[in-house]
């Protein structure tokens, strides 16, 4: 597998749930994310959340079986993987990232690309857990307002390195 088929425009018209989750070769059922919108509970953060907060290697399920880790760093690159494909090296794709602490829910901008930025909302949960609105987000829209079926990501670790040999589709590149 290779990132040699994305390309910005592709990024911006699928947006962060179904371009970037495509690239790393998950299929997306459309009626598993955008299911019609029930509004969930909104945990209220009892204090403000920074990027060296956030660092760390985190895993969360967007689907049935459809399992996706985020990797901050402190410096604000956020790495997406997908478990790998049989035979093939790990791959990731290279973000960046920034938080928003001063709004409630909190808001976490990802860059996916030059120009190609998705505004979403996230929290930490009193179970150390963090929520992120992903379904329904794509760049250059509002950022929404309250959580519709979010994505829960758990803390697995503060590794905030790739594992070795993975293949990177660089930020700058694209």
């Amino acid at each position: 597998m290779s990132f040699s088929f994305i390309t910005p425009r592709r990024l911006l018209a699928s947006g962060l749930c179904l371009g970037v989750l495509s690239t790393l070769g998950l299929t997306v059922r459309s009626h598993s994310l955008l299911s019609p919108a029930v509004a969930e509970v909104a945990i209220a953060s009892t204090k403000d959340v920074t990027a060296e907060d956030v660092a760390g290697t985190w895993r969360g399920e967007l689907a049935p079986g459809q399992m996706i880790t985020w990797i901050f760093t402190p410096d604000g690159k956020l790495f997406m993987t997908a478990p790998p494909v049989a035979d093939e090296p790990q791959q990731a794709l290279e973000m960046r990232y920034q938080v928003e602490s001063s709004t409630k829910p909190m808001g976490l901008n990802i860059d996916l690309a030059q120009g190609a930025t998705v505004m979403t909302i996230f929290e930490m949960t009193p179970e150390g857990q963090m929520r992120v609105q992903i379904a329904g987000t794509t760049p250059g829209e509002a950022r929404p307002e309250a959580f519709y079926n979010a994505t829960v990501f758990e803390k697995v670790s503060d590794t905030t390195t790739l594992p070795p040999n993975t293949q990177i589709d660089d930020f700058q590149s694209r």
